[in-house]
């Protein structure tokens, strides 16, 4: 059973939970105060939104739609950050472009996930 060999998932949704709240603290501090992170902001934005999404479908595991829930959650929780980067900051503003990488995230964390179920089902 795939929840075995890939711990459990309220290990996993304890580190999703944590993640999330950790993005969206840093995704609302002030501009100027904010860390570099890896030094490009639409990478700063993929990277932690396919990280998020990965753990998600951790959390979700072993139930068939996790890769689908864990997608949209990830896209979801882009979008969110752009509205309340839009809305309750006053030195961020919400950005298409960013939007667009954390909808790049999360696709490239939908994709690793669907070679890794491809690959398993193929062992079996």
């Amino acid at each position: 059973m795939i929840e075995r060999r890939l711990g459990s998932p309220h290990v996993w949704l304890s580190l999703c939970a944590a993640l999330t709240l950790l993005i969206l603290w840093l995704a609302l501090l002030p501009a100027d105060s904010a860390p570099s992170g890896l030094g490009w902001d639409k990478l700063n934005h993929a990277s932690a939104i396919a990280v998020a999404t990965g753990l998600a479908y951790l959390s979700f595991q072993p139930r068939r739609w996790a890769a689908a829930a864990a997608f949209l959650y990830g896209i979801s929780l882009g979008g969110l950050i752009e509205v309340l980067q839009g809305t309750l900051t006053t030195s961020r503003t919400a950005e298409w472009s960013d939007g667009a990488a954390d909808l790049l995230g999360a696709g490239c964390a939908w994709a690793v996930i669907a070679l890794y179920q491809h690959r398993t089902a193929l062992k079996r």
